[in-house]
């Protein structure tokens, strides 16, 4: 995923925070914090350009 959107990391983390937000509804139950690290724990984050 990282090689696909890898010139719009914003879209890429767009679409992992919306599979979140499904997976969040659909495991009630699960630590949120867990699902987090499993879907967008994972994306590196880019240096902030001023």
């Amino acid at each position: 995923m990282l090689d696909e959107y890898q010139v719009d990391r914003a879209s890429l983390n767009v679409y992992l925070g919306s599979c979140l937000a499904a997976a969040s509804q659909d495991l009630r139950t699960a630590p949120v914090a867990s699902l987090r690290d499993r879907f967008i724990g994972w994306v590196p984050r880019s240096p902030r350009t001023t």
